[in-house]
């Protein structure tokens, strides 16, 4: 907004908190009033203003076979925030166990977070942004490659190699299977299996093969994040089996498939005779160790998914029952005086009875194991997920009928009811094969933020202030990754203007592609529908979420700058919520978030169009504004919305912006930003995110 009109409306309302429907901006004024900015430009030629970058996902998912993964649903996330709700992308694999993707991430991200949320694959992974690209292996034989990036384990402080000696404060006795006497002797400390990843050297030499089909078999069965009382209630019933038992002498094996936990949890077994279980953990004598960390390579630990234990030889009559010590591995040995999960649920610690189960016992008649999942929390905890898959794991016998299968619930073999390629329980719309999940954009509870500056083609006070719009955007995807409706969430979050700016946006997208629209908030009577919803008039799509701001938001009385001067109260607005609805569905990789190009439409004149620095106009713009006053812009070289000082008038932000109060210039709200923007983004490129000393002049920011 002009700076000296903003000064005089501003002094007026000071004076007086009415009367200022008068003052109004001069469209007709071509004389530059603002403050120029000091020095030579802001920006060297060619920067966009950009605060955001577009990274590459090239990602394959394999079973250790080498088998492909497809339908897996694969969340990103920003290692700031891997809440499930924070996801910034998701998509699904392809046939071939492919996802390939365009992703907007803040500029300053270097790293992201690859969470296939499948099991037996490393979860939550860590991956480098090289480039501008992320291209990953998640599972193979080597359980990741390419940009992921292993988790670090961390050694406990003053904690002991010694089993033996954190046995004191338990009555039963651990110990590794004969001949290993201590963590030392019995695990691994190599260059490729440290100490610290507690690889026991008892692994078998050969490991199992776990297919594509066995893994689909356990994510029906034991989904990650969801509460088995919920998908599977049977699998924890009182009358469920919770034990192996043993009815022909054999041969067992324990073979590790997958973990889904944080912590470094431990495992160990026991046995009885069948019909005798332990009354309290004092009638357990010993126990042996399985697997002293139970965490899968990357993960925190250094097993693979089809690592197996041979337990021992077993006669007839005999039940073997499990512990799981809860983050027992201390990085140099077992805390076996942890809280401890036991396969019997009478020696479990919850008072509710209902709650003290623990395990998961499968039959599974195709592969021929008897499938085991834990959960390794204290069941009437908040913090409970109750998924049972924090420690997922099978057993064999030779023969193979020497683990009795009677009343062993069976597996779930992983129906997918619409046929889709995404099993039902991954997917989000099990009974319609045209979608399988949804996705947003930044995040399902986080909103993106445009700013704008109103006065084009005059350059303005660079306050950033007279329209702000959180938004956010809803992606309901079929299988094939194809977008089959948009919500888009607009509401106004400062209008620091007297202008009546309205907010459109374009899709790159053909407006016949467009079935149809609703939801726009219109107050004013300047912009013409097509039948569909779409503006009338355009080639390609374009909606308009409001035409006039004061629709969603206004001060009491309809005075000027709401959300903008601290001597006024914050106003809450609405939000204009727009469901645009697609002909066919359209690829996922055409529908990204920069490939929306948003703008203002300043004072109701419709061919005012305020767009992002590169951004094209759209149809309905009027070009002969193009390189007047203070605009730079020349069509025919891509070049749109850039000031002769280099300025931008908007700029667009992947999270939350802090926006300057009123005619201060954001230079003076943000020190950094004039180093980031005469750098070309390179530099300080969290300018607008960083909190610490330095970043922001607070008191010249709305922070309301």
């Amino acid at each position: 907004m002009n700076d000296n009109m903003k000064k005089l409306i501003t002094s007026l309302f000071i004076i007086s908190l009415t009367g200022l429907v008068a003052c109004k901006k001069n469209s007709t004024n071509t004389t530059d009033n603002t403050v120029t900015p000091t020095g030579n430009k802001i920006a060297p030629d060619g920067f966009n203003f950009s605060t955001a970058k577009t990274v590459t996902l090239n990602l394959t998912l394999k079973a250790t076979n080498g088998d492909p993964l497809s339908g897996v649903v694969v969340s990103v996330y920003n290692p700031a925030n891997t809440s499930a709700d924070a996801s910034i992308f998701k998509g699904v694999t392809n046939s071939n166990g492919i996802l390939s993707a365009q992703i907007s991430v803040p500029a300053s991200l270097t790293q992201i977070i690859i969470d296939p949320s499948y099991l037996g694959l490393l979860r939550s992974a860590k991956a480098n942004i090289n480039g501008n690209a992320v291209t990953a292996t998640i599972g193979g034989a080597t359980g990741y490659s390419g940009d992921i990036v292993p988790e670090t384990i961390t050694v406990a402080s003053g904690s002991t190699s010694d089993v033996s000696l954190l046995s004191t404060g338990t009555s039963i006795v651990f110990a590794y299977p004969s001949p290993y006497t201590s963590t030392d002797d019995a695990v691994l400390n190599t260059t490729q299996f440290p100490l610290s990843y507690g690889v026991p050297k008892y692994l078998e030499t050969t490991s199992d093969v776990i297919s594509a089909s066995l893994l689909k078999y356990v994510n029906a069965s034991l989904p990650e994040s969801k509460p088995l009382p919920t998908t599977h209630p049977d699998y924890i019933a009182n009358t469920a089996v919770s034990t192996l038992n043993v009815i022909a002498k054999s041969d067992v094996w324990i073979t590790f498939v997958a973990e889904g936990a944080g912590n470094l949890n431990s495992l160990a077994f026991y046995t009885y005779t069948t019909g005798n279980p332990p009354a309290t953990e004092a009638d357990i004598k010993n126990a042996t160790l399985v697997f002293p960390n139970a965490s899968g390579l990357g993960s925190g630990g250094g097993l693979s998914a089809g690592n197996k234990v041979k337990i021992g030889t077993f006669n007839a009559g005999t039940s073997i029952g499990f512990i799981l010590i809860g983050n027992g591995w201390t990085g140099k040995g077992v805390n076996v005086n942890a809280t401890k999960f036991y396969s019997d649920s009478k020696l479990n610690p919850e008072t509710d009875a209902t709650l003290q189960r623990h395990t998961a016992v499968l039959y599974d008649d195709v592969h021929q194991l008897t499938l085991i999942g834990f959960e390794d929390l204290n069941r009437q905890s908040s913090s409970c997920d109750n998924d049972f898959n924090d420690i997922v794991f099978y057993a064999t016998s030779n023969p193979v009928t020497g683990i009795s299968n009677t009343g062993v619930a069976p597996v779930d073999k992983a129906s997918d009811t619409d046929g889709d390629g995404v099993i039902d329980a991954l997917d989000a719309f099990p009974n319609d094969a045209t979608k399988a999940y949804i996705s947003y954009f930044p995040s399902q509870t986080g909103y993106a933020t445009l700013a704008f500056e109103d006065n084009w083609p005059l350059k303005g006070d660079y306050d950033m202030n007279d329209l702000v719009v959180n938004y956010r955007y809803t992606f309901v995807t079929n299988a094939q990754n194809q977008v089959v409706t948009i919500q888009g969430d607009y509401n106004v979050a400062a209008a620091g203007a007297s202008y009546k700016n309205g907010f459109g946006v374009q899709l790159p997208i053909a407006a016949s592609a467009v079935k149809s629209v609703t939801g726009q908030q219109f107050l004013d009577n300047y912009i013409t529908l097509a039948s569909n919803g779409v503006e009338a008039g355009q080639s390609k799509a374009v909606i308009i979420p409001f035409d006039n701001s004061n629709k969603l938001i206004s001060n009491p009385g309809n005075a000027y700058f709401v959300n903008t001067l601290n001597t006024l109260s914050k106003v809450q607005g609405t939000t204009a919520t727009v469901l645009i609805t697609l002909t066919s569905p359209i690829a996922q990789t055409t529908l990204t978030a920069s490939s929306l190009n948003p703008f203002l439409i300043s004072n109701e004149r419709r061919g005012y169009e305020i767009h992002l620095p590169g951004y094209a106009p759209t149809d309905k713009a009027d070009t002969k504004l193009f390189g007047t006053n203070d605009d730079t812009s020349v069509p025919a070289s891509g070049k749109y919305y850039i000031s002769k000082d280099n300025w931008p008038w908007a700029m667009s932000f992947n999270g939350s912006f802090v926006y300057p109060l009123e005619t201060v210039k954001i230079t003076d709200a943000y020190p950094h930003f004039t180093d980031w923007a005469s750098s070309a983004g390179s530099n300080f490129t969290d300018w607008y995110s960083n909190t610490a000393s330095g970043y922001r002049t607070t008191s010249n920011l709305y922070l309301k």
